[in-house]
């Protein structure tokens, strides 16, 4: 039996933190939730506690939104010349970087008689999505000259250490600033919102004021796993404990590891690893990859090292363990953010809610 287990309280405090963080500098939130969807617990602490706007990558699978939010979300995802009708009728606000994408969104927003507004994603150096700076000025120009224009420029957004692992630098920070005065002076056209994501920008925070056109802050790592993701640094006011993954051991033994002669590859096509040799104490537990992404955990307790992984067991050394564990026993796990992605999504894992009151 697998848990994600979600701290109510500790997950309140890291919302509570950064939203009052995030307004003394100027900036409104975008909670992001590629893992958690439309889980109603979660949606109301981030609503209820401050958040401005919700952002998801992917669209409904259930259809609902319109039932959820009284303010549309964010599709924070370039969409897709094949679901522009659903994203335009659950989303308020999309990025964008193609300008054919864009001129068929506004066909179908003229079809559905719908406005929708867009952020034009600017490619700063993570080399993800988004036009390269000198063409961005150029490009907001061509998207006013569509004909019967049905979308409202809001602004420019960009995104940093996912892909190429890009840090923030006044460099690729304050050329945003640069060009959303650019797109005013030239085009003549108010740029309400420069957005920078992700949590990778809370470090950055720290020493650097930003400048006064960049208003919004995408993140969805730091509100969950309180980490700085890319520089992967825990951040020192924020819970790294709101989520954790538990799960029960299956079978205990004493088995000696010895190198094979005859190696061949695990279950997953890789060279198996042997990190241990000689009589060690080894717990089968109940989860794989099907039920999260095991080699993003950390056990909670001392002593215990993962050292097998595959579909739906996870094997762990507790030779050096305080704990004599036995069939039946659960084990905790921090997670990082692949693990939480993968235990979100998975029809396996089992959410559980731990609601805490003040002492």
């Amino acid at each position: 039996m697998s848990q994600l287990t979600i701290d109510i309280k500790k997950l309140r405090h890291n919302i509570q933190f950064l939203v009052q963080y995030c307004n003394r500098l100027g900036l409104e939130i975008t909670g992001i939730l590629k893992g958690p969807g439309l889980d109603s617990v979660i949606l109301h602490e981030l609503i209820s506690n401050g958040v401005e706007n919700i952002g998801f990558s992917n669209l409904p699978v259930n259809k609902n939104y319109d039932n959820v939010f009284q303010k549309k979300p964010v599709f924070i995802s370039l969409p897709s010349l094949h679901e522009l009708g659903d994203m335009i009728q659950y989303f308020g606000t999309s990025f964008n970087s193609e300008l054919s994408v864009l001129k068929k969104m506004n066909e179908v927003a003229i079809a559905r008689n719908k406005t929708h507004n867009i952020i034009l994603m600017v490619d700063t150096g993570d080399l993800r999505e988004g036009v390269l700076p000198e063409n961005v000025v150029d490009t907001v120009k061509r998207i006013h000259e569509i004909k019967k224009l049905r979308l409202v420029f809001s602004g420019i957004g960009t995104n940093l250490g996912c892909c190429a692992g890009i840090i923030p630098t006044h460099l690729n920070v304050d050329i945003l600033q640069e060009l959303a005065t650019r797109i005013e002076t030239q085009l003549s056209l108010p740029v309400k919102t420069v957005s920078v994501g992700g949590s990778v920008m809370l470090e950055y925070l720290k020493t650097n004021p930003l400048p006064e056109k960049i208003n919004q802050v995408r993140l969805g790592e730091s509100i969950f796993l309180g980490n700085i993701p890319t520089i992967d640094k825990k951040h020192e006011n924020l819970y790294d404990d709101v989520l954790i993954f538990r799960s029960d051991v299956l079978e205990t033994s004493e088995k000696r590891i010895d190198l094979p002669e005859n190696l061949g590859k695990n279950a997953f096509g890789y060279n198996p690893e042997f990190k241990h040799t000689g009589i060690r104490k080894r717990a089968v537990m109940n989860f794989g990859i099907a039920d999260t992404y095991p080699a993003g955990l950390t056990p909670v307790n001392a002593g215990l090292d993962i050292v097998c992984i595959n579909s739906n067991y996870t094997v762990i050394d507790f030779t050096d363990s305080r704990e004599d564990l036995k069939p039946g026993d659960f084990i905790e796990f921090k997670m990082n953010y692949m693990s939480m992605l993968q235990s979100f999504i998975s029809p396996f894992t089992c959410i559980v809610f731990k609601q805490q009151t003040d002492e």
